[in-house]
């Protein structure tokens, strides 16, 4: 037998090329050797993605200890395993577009629903209003309308750069964390953990997403509950936290997301308002 690759002479048993280095291949393609191919090739994906999957689920405490203690061989980089969740989640997210938006609007279904009808309130058929009453309603559709075109552009906005903004919120949520578990990790390493956990989280709003378009919206929405109990379990197991100790460490958290997210809406509405003018909302 010689190898396909390189002519080379190899034995029967060989699997392979003490010449070349390339695998033997002997068998047809199928689909099924396909989607290996395409998994472990493509996304990078082999056993070390389902054994850090398993341990970001079961044991994110060993995970990070190992990691961060050297072992780096036995688990997926971090980054790549969050950068595996994102790009799935940019296709599916994309796939199913019309549903995602569906989804995320059901966070201010009531909301929404009011600019609506602002939007499309017909001025012109109410009669008996004085005129500052007219200006005032024309008014508030203006601004109803602009409000719609804004969340619109920050759904595109997010649908086309999901996989950039995973990274960002890593970023986030690694100060997040720092700023409430001092030691004895430092921000790097605080990095890395976010990495993991924000990574795991993606996977898991997959499911969750699925079963928002079979079931209910509102399985998304509440999602995050799910969120704020895996992270608490997670950096439980790592600090060794009792459950008072946690909830006291949730609200240090909270109280530092509670002022990144104001500061983030301020400049969020701002992004929004130029998207709406840079062709992010389809008009």
């Amino acid at each position: 037998m010689n190898c396909k690759n390189c002519e080379h002479p190899l034995s029967e048993s060989a699997h392979f090329c003490v010449n070349c280095g390339a695998k033997v291949i002997q068998d047809r393609i199928t689909f099924k050797a396909l989607l290996v191919d395409v998994f472990i090739n493509v996304f990078g994906i082999d056993s070390k993605f389902f054994l850090t999957l398993r341990m970001a689920a079961r044991k994110p405490h060993i995970l990070v200890e190992e990691v961060i203690g050297g072992v780096r061989k036995r688990y997926m980089n971090p980054f790549a395993f969050l950068a595996v969740g994102a790009a799935i989640s940019l296709l599916v997210f994309n796939y199913f577009s019309d549903d995602f938006k569906a989804v995320n609007s059901e966070i201010n279904a009531g909301q929404v629903e009011e600019y609506k009808k602002k939007a499309n309130l017909d001025i012109a058929s109410i009669k008996g209003i004085s005129k500052k009453e007219k200006q005032k309603l024309e008014f508030e559709k203006k601004g109803a309308q602009l409000q719609l075109k804004i969340l619109d552009g920050m759904m595109n906005f997010m649908l086309q750069f999901y996989n950039l903004l995973a990274f960002v919120f890593v970023f986030i949520y690694a100060v997040l964390s720092k700023w409430t578990f001092w030691k004895p990790h430092n921000f790097g390493e605080h990095i890395v953990i976010n990495a993991y956990f924000f990574g795991f989280t993606t996977y898991l709003s997959l499911i969750l997403f699925f079963l928002s378009m079979l079931v209910h919206p509102s399985i998304y929405m509440y999602s995050i509950l799910i969120y704020i109990i895996y992270y608490m379990f997670a950096f439980g197991k790592i600090y060794d936290l009792s459950i008072w100790k946690n909830t006291l460490k949730l609200f240090r958290f909270l109280l530092g997301l509670t002022i990144l997210f104001l500061a983030i809406v301020i400049v969020g509405f701002l992004v929004g308002v130029v998207l709406a003018y840079l062709g992010y909302v389809k008009m």
